[in-house]
């Protein structure tokens, strides 16, 4: 049985490592909207200290790569996971002492991915990791828990609630080693084993 649970702790890790390497991909998509690299229309209004600046429209709209290097890291951080078709109404930030406002933000379409698909071996793929990695974290976790027990949480002599340092061989019941040299109060027997401190 040790030796399953052994296997299944090496399993669970080797799967959260391998899990967390594909996902961190950066990439359009449905869950994840707009990501790092990726290069999209954007329509929006903007002011500057209250005053009209410039307008894009649907049909009109401006082509931005999500990037900070290419476009201010406020608008940026604000539109990292938007949504095809998403309206943000207010986005907004001072440079200086100018208030910059963008009003109505709205991503019109992806031009460009900045990963490729994922293939349908791994959309298959992707949710059995997910199982095995969490049923292989939980029984890990069980297993930890129950091989440290024993040695985290001192258990309290059962006759003056000192710490425990033996354990009675018959019962179970903890006793300190002043209480043991009586004999266990439970079932009288006389075999302790010494508790791992």
């Amino acid at each position: 049985m040790k030796r399953i649970l052994r296997y299944t702790v090496i399993l669970s890790i080797f799967s959260i490592l391998l899990f967390s390497s594909l996902v961190l991909v950066t990439a359009y998509d449905n869950y994840e909207g707009i990501e790092y690299d990726d290069i999209v229309d954007v329509a929006f209004v903007s002011y500057r200290n209250g005053e009209f600046v410039i307008e894009y429209t649907a049909e009109g709209s401006i082509r931005i790569e999500v990037n900070t290097n290419a476009v201010n890291h406020n608008f940026v951080n604000q539109i990292l996971g938007m949504k095809i078709g998403e309206k943000k109404p207010y986005i907004t930030w001072n440079v200086g002492a100018d208030l910059i406002e963008y009003y109505n933000t709205t991503i019109i379409s992806l031009f460009k991915d900045s990963t490729p698909p994922t293939s349908p071996l791994w959309r298959v793929l992707r949710p059995i990791l997910i199982v095995v990695a969490v049923l292989g974290g939980a029984v890990g976790a069980v297993y930890l828990v129950i091989k440290l027990k024993g040695r985290v949480v001192l258990k309290g002599c059962t006759s003056c609630k000192n710490t425990g340092t033996t354990q009675c061989a018959k019962c179970g019941k903890h006793y300190c080693s002043n209480c043991s040299t009586k004999g266990c109060t439970n079932c009288g027997s006389n075999k302790f084993i010494r508790l791992k401190s």
